[in-house]
């Protein structure tokens, strides 16, 4: 799982380069996603919170780049705003990554906690 939040992380380095100082991108590194077969259910309820909260930290940045990309500033380069869109682009990227590891997380998690049903009986 460390290599997966690393790479979450290099996504967000590169989509905070060249940002303008009015869009904040999240600080820190991305949450921990837990091993799902190993974790126990408060693990994972929290695991999801902090990753919801990040995950909104995300869209609000990008909506900040694309508002800065809508009204950008007199001056403002062609190649300086679609570098804010692809900066947004990269922190959606870097959501739907947590969001899909969280969910093998789940899914693993579920198969450990629910208990196998017995196949029906062939008649």
């Amino acid at each position: 799982m460390k290599v997966q939040a690393l790479f979450a992380a290099a996504l967000l380095s590169l989509a905070a380069a060249g940002a303008d100082a009015a869009c904040t991108r999240p600080a820190g590194e991305a949450p921990a996603i837990p091993n799902g077969a190993k974790a126990d259910e408060q693990s994972m309820k929290e695991a999801h919170d902090t990753l919801q909260a990040y995950v909104v930290q995300l869209e609000d940045y990008k909506t900040c780049l694309k508002g800065m990309y809508d009204n950008p500033p007199a001056g403002t380069s062609e190649e300086q705003k679609l570098a804010w869109l692809a900066q947004g682009d990269a922190a959606v990227d870097a959501a739907n990554y947590l969001a899909n590891q969280f969910s093998y997380a789940l899914k693993a998690f579920k198969e450990k906690t629910t208990p196998s049903q017995p196949a029906p009986a062939a008649k």
